[in-house]
Order: C-alpha cells, then sequence, then structure tokens
C-alpha cells in the first residue's frame, strides 16, 4: 500500500536559520535511522562534543532533533540520547528569503566535507554532466529524481543494508551562448533540502 505524499509548507526564518549551517546539516545526517549521544556524535565528525552540543541544542530547540530518555553509559554515567524528527521532510526552503538562501550553501559544504572523510573505497559513481532542458523537461527531470530518491529513502536497518550518503545539485550552467539572455545563478536547495540533503533525515 502507498505511503501519503508528505505535505510540506515553506520553512520559517528561525528553521531556515537553525538548519543553515554545515555542521548542524551533518549532524541530522549522521543521526538519520540512529538515536547517538553528543559524545558519539562529535566522534562521527570529528568534531568536539562542546562544539557539537552547542548545534544539537539548537536543532533540538526547534524541533529537528529530540533526545531520548537517558540511559546508562560507561561507568554508569548518565547519557542522553538524541534521534533526528524527520521534520526537514515536511519544510521546502526559499532561496529568495535571505535565511532559506543560507541552507543551500550550507548543504553543499556538508557535502563536500562527508565526501571527502569518506574512504575511497567507499566512494561510489561520481559524475558531473551538462544538461540541454526547457523549464518543462528541467521540472520533469528534477521530479523523476526526488520521486527515485523518496523511494529508497524510507529504507532502514536490515540484514545487508548499509549506511550511504547522497548529493545531487543542479544549477544554471555560467557559459552565456549568443542570443541567449546572461544566465541567472540558482540556489540547490530551491526546492526543498538533501537529506536530511534536499536534507533528507528520517
Amino acid at each position: 500500500m502507498d505511503s501519503e505524499p508528505v505535505q510540506r509548507r515553506e520553512a520559517t526564518a528561525d528553521e531556515a536559520k537553525a538548519v543553515a549551517h554545515p555542521l548542524r546539516i551533518r549532524i541530522l545526517q549522521v543521526l538519520r535511522g540512529e538515536t547517538l549521544t553528543n559524545k558519539e556524535i562529535a566522534e562521527r565528525l570529528g568534531s568536539t562534543p562542546g562544539a557539537t552540543l552547542h548545534h544539537l541544542q539548537l536543532l533540538t530547540e526547534h524541533g529537528f532533533t529530540a533526545a531520548e530518555p537517558v540511559r546508562a553509559g560507561a561507568r554508569n554515567a548518565r547519557e542522553i540520547p538524541y534521534r533526528a524528527t524527520g521534520k526537514t521532510l515536511g519544510l521546502t526552503f526559499n532561496p529568495a528569503l535571505p535565511e532559506s538562501a543560507l541552507v543551500g550553501p550550507a548543504i553543499l559544504e556538508s557535502a563536500l566535507e562527508n565526501y571527502r572523510l569518506a574512504p575511497e573505497s567507499g566512494r561510489h559513481s561520481e559524475t558531473s554532466v551538462t544538461l540541454y532542458l526547457s523549464d518543462a523537461q528541467r521540472s520533469d527531470f528534477q521530479g523523476r529524481l526526488s520521486a527515485l530518491i523518496s523511494e529508497y529513502a524510507g529504507t532502514r536497518h536490515g540484514e545487508g543494508v548499509q549506511k550511504y550518503g547522497f548529493f545531487s545539485a543542479m544549477y544554471r550552467a555560467g557559459v552565456s551562448e549568443p542570443g541567449n539572455a546572461a544566465p541567472v545563478s540558482e540556489t540547490p536547495a530551491a526546492s526543498g533540502m538533501p537529506a536530511d540533503g534536499d536534507l533528507r533525515e528520517p
């Protein structure tokens, strides 16, 4: 049975500011399908607990992450695990708004950092291509790609399942041609974030 499509709304200025930082986006991505403590998040991201805690608290304040019940850690220390709430799945980020315009560059920076830190054996199928599309073709291309991502985004833990990161960006090529108007740049977050990239986390 098909699941109901997610109803999206435009992010508020405060919501956009809350995710418009590369480290906060990486926190959401590392929490996809997992619950981790602040210390564990810092270790995964190569950061410090102090730095990640600041960003984690801001994400939690705006509902992008949530604290789970306290659990006993090593030497009976009290630990607070966090999870991603999936809030970004219901938001779009309009690049015409100053706060939302910061989301696209943050996605790009976080994606490049994640890729840089990935082992070479875990990197797959890098592609760069130039396409000539009408507005209708571009919309169709983006819609089909988004549908494909959504189809696989629901996959959870299971036998033989590994966690992968995926990033895509579409932009107006900065090459002027005779008879054509000067190209206008487009922000990769125009229709929503990539997690979560379109930022889709759970």
